[in-house]
């Protein structure tokens, strides 16, 4: 009798270790999925991938778009973030070339990262490469700054604060 307790427990374990396996492979798989959907916006874009950096997620709330970094990355979105607020947003950053903030530091490269959601792109922003530490803000996917997709800047920061004050 302890034999069959015994194997039914080694059954219940094998397959519950099994059913976490499948969930950790389906997440990897969706997560790889993200780095490809990324990589062929760039692409898409006319920019030249030269390496993956990092992938990871960001969950906005209101109030977080009145604050740094949510304004800044908000800021240079040609989306409005009203439709992922409070939802994981995931995000994928690569090392690219061909991109209009290439030489803005002579390094002839530029960090880019994608927004993603529910496996489409919604976004995602720049930064020149650079050898020293960089204090600014972001620029949008395409090397904008926040002036040249809005115009005056101080107008469009009352109507956000207005929007998304509480």
């Amino acid at each position: 009798m302890k034999r069959i307790i015994v194997l039914f427990l080694v059954f219940i374990i094998a397959g519950c270790n099994n059913q976490l396996n499948d969930n950790k492979q389906k997440s990897e798989m969706e997560e790889d999925k993200n780095i490809d959907i990324a990589k062929n916006y760039l692409e898409e874009l006319g920019y030249d991938v030269i390496s993956y950096d990092t992938k990871g997620s960001l969950l906005f709330t209101k109030s977080d778009l009145l604050d740094l970094p949510g304004e800044q990355i908000w800021g240079v979105q040609y989306t409005e973030p009203d439709n992922f607020l409070n939802k994981e947003i995931n995000t994928v950053s690569f090392m690219v070339k061909n991109h209009p903030l290439d030489n803005l530091f002579n390094m002839g490269k530029t960090n880019a990262t994608v927004l993603i959601f529910n496996e489409e792109v919604i976004g995602g922003w720049s930064f020149p490469h650079s050898k020293e530490p960089l204090i600014g803000a972001f620029y949008s996917i395409d090397g904008k700054t926040m002036e040249e997709i809005h115009g005056d800047l101080q107008k469009w920061r009352d109507e956000w604060e207005n929007k998304y004050k509480n």
